[in-house]
């Protein structure tokens, strides 16, 4: 032995070498691991706290469910069929409130004598849309949609027309409504 050799046991010396070696690092190997994962556990638990009470994830979940609801009412207000005209007003009524729902409960006979007299099916789709505003606390937000209408006058070939609305929609208890409807106008057109 020399001097840097420490002093061996007769139990030492009986385990062969590679035991020596391996339980002392096996044992601070999964200590180790085990305070690790227990650091990643409190960082991560930490970090879900603070993203759940984050107001700008209820903020996205807000613009998100507004862009569906509002692309969902756009495809709504563009499509009706005269041959069918009271259910497709009926949906204009689901997807509305304030003045816009007013409006279409007083002028509700003369928009399905129109359809009906127009002898025209009409099926929209949309194109694209983004939410152009949104106040998640008062419940109001404004989307742009651009909605593709595929208007089919009977026995003749359907025209397909495109607009941009600008929507205002308004949380209700029943979900987000159309509570304003514009068109927004393209460049070039007049108005």
């Amino acid at each position: 032995m020399t001097v840097l050799d420490p002093p061996r046991s007769d139990e030492t010396e009986a385990r062969p070498r590679w035991r020596r070696f391996r339980r002392p690092s096996a044992v601070r190997l999964l200590t180790v691991l085990v305070a690790l994962a227990g650091v990643v556990a409190i960082v991560l638990g930490t970090l879900w706290v603070l993203a759940s009470n984050d107001d700008s994830l209820k903020l996205a979940a807000a613009r998100d469910q507004v862009l569906v609801e509002a692309q969902q009412a756009a495809i709504t207000l563009n499509t009706l069929d005269y041959k069918n005209v009271d259910p497709g007003l009926d949906r204009w009524e689901q997807v509305s409130t304030g003045s816009v729902l007013d409006e279409f409960r007083t002028n509700r006979a003369q928009y399905a004598k129109f359809v009906t007299d127009s002898k025209r099916t009409t099926q929209a789709t949309v194109s694209d849309a983004a939410v152009s505003e949104i106040d998640a606390r008062a419940g109001v937000a404004r989307v742009l949609v651009g909605v593709d209408v595929n208007v089919q006058p009977e026995g003749q070939s359907p025209v397909l027309t495109r607009q941009r609305l600008q929507l205002e929609m308004t949380r209700t208890d029943q979900g987000w409504k159309v509570s304003k409807l514009a068109p927004v106008p393209t460049p070039g057109s007049s108005g």
